[in-house]
């Protein structure tokens, strides 16, 4: 089924706003928590809200957002024009490739997943806040664009909730990522992988947090209690994961979980991720409130958003030499170093410190 004909379907399931659905269906049993964002507005659910938020995000990292009020039309437009994108050439797309941008903005071909050997089998295109890549043949720039804008205003209602969780003001995450390092991410998965692999290999994501709007196809799935989920919420919701910049600053309170795509047969698939980051400078070391909430004891280190983001690109392959450099001379990898060696490191930071000491 082509893509026009799943989002037609999906918009007249919908409506014309993806706000006006109802809750989840009695037939559906989602795979992860579901939360409905009207109830944050309402005095009496806020607190309800905010407590089923916080209890998702620490035991799975994962939950499902119904009500996110995004109207149909700005993202089906995104959809098709990062559709007509990726169909054209190679040649075409690579007019806004450059890898000494990190993979931070424009066409990347692929990545390697976080301790992973062989490159994923999909292709994406970031577009950031400012400083972008355009391609002069199509006009790609005013649909993502206006599909960011309305995510933002998406996310900083969940970064409320988020900072209310762990007993910050409703503020604290919002004056990070309103004029953070956000990345739009359209991603295509061709078809054709060998059965039984994956578009995209096991990893975490290294922002704050990331909102799946919708994807043409199943094939998310979320490593929970030692085995994959297969990941499936109501048509109409948002999914919303955590990443590991997050539960750096959590102290391991929130979890960011492995996930992967897996493959179709004979199918290809397209899906639109946004990256909320905060600022590059930003300290995401565990705050005093959230090593108390984890007893007592810091396992994730002190470092910048930039910092973290430098070592995660180093893994997939797409850091730089000046990158590189600036990762080497940060001095964070001696700070995981000495969690390693105190034998308090959570087993993300120790990941990270046994890919580096088998790379370096």
């Amino acid at each position: 089924m082509s893509i026009t004909r799943i989002l037609f379907t999906a918009a007249l399931a919908l409506g014309t706003c993806l706000g006006f659905c109802e809750k989840t269906s009695e037939a559906f049993e989602s795979t992860i928590p579901v939360v409905d964002l009207n109830d944050f507005y309402n005095p009496e659910t806020k607190q309800a809200f905010v407590d089923e938020v916080a209890k998702a995000l620490h035991e799975v990292g994962f939950f499902a957002v119904i009500n996110p009020n995004i109207e149909i039309t700005t993202l089906l437009n995104a959809y098709k024009a990062s559709q007509d994108f990726f169909a054209h050439s190679t040649e075409d797309k690579e007019q806004i490739f450059n890898a000494a941008l990190n993979g931070q903005r424009g066409y990347v071909p692929s990545e390697i997943p976080q301790g992973g050997k062989a490159k994923d089998t999909k292709e994406f295109l970031h577009v950031g806040k400012s400083n972008n890549l355009w391609p002069s043949w199509m006009d790609l720039q005013n649909p993502l664009e206006k599909l960011m804008t309305s995510l933002d205003e998406h996310g900083y209602v969940l970064q409320k909730a988020f900072a209310l969780a762990i007993g910050e003001s409703e503020d604290y995450f919002t004056e990070m990522t309103r004029t953070g390092e956000c990345l739009l991410r359209a991603l295509h998965y061709p078809a054709g992988p060998v059965p039984g692999t994956v578009w995209a290999g096991a990893h975490t994501d290294i922002d704050f947090f990331t909102i799946l709007p919708m994807a043409t196809e199943e094939g998310l799935q979320v490593l929970h209690d030692g085995r994959w989920i297969e990941v499936k919420v109501p048509a109409n919701a948002f999914i919303v994961n955590c990443g590991d910049k997050l539960q750096n600053l959590t102290n391991g309170y929130f979890k960011s979980s492995v996930h992967r795509v897996e493959a179709k047969p004979d199918t290809e698939r397209y899906s639109i991720v946004y990256f909320i980051h905060p600022r590059d400078d930003d300290s995401m070391e565990p705050t005093l409130k959230s090593i108390q909430m984890t007893g007592g004891v810091q396992r994730y280190p002190k470092a910048t958003s930039l910092e973290l983001l430098a070592s995660r690109l180093r893994e997939l392959g797409l850091a730089s030499p000046g990158l590189l450099e600036l990762e080497k001379n940060s001095g964070v990898l001696d700070r995981i170093k000495e969690l390693v060696d105190a034998g308090v490191a959570a087993d993300p930071v120790q990941k990270t410190y046994t890919i580096w000491e088998n790379t370096k």
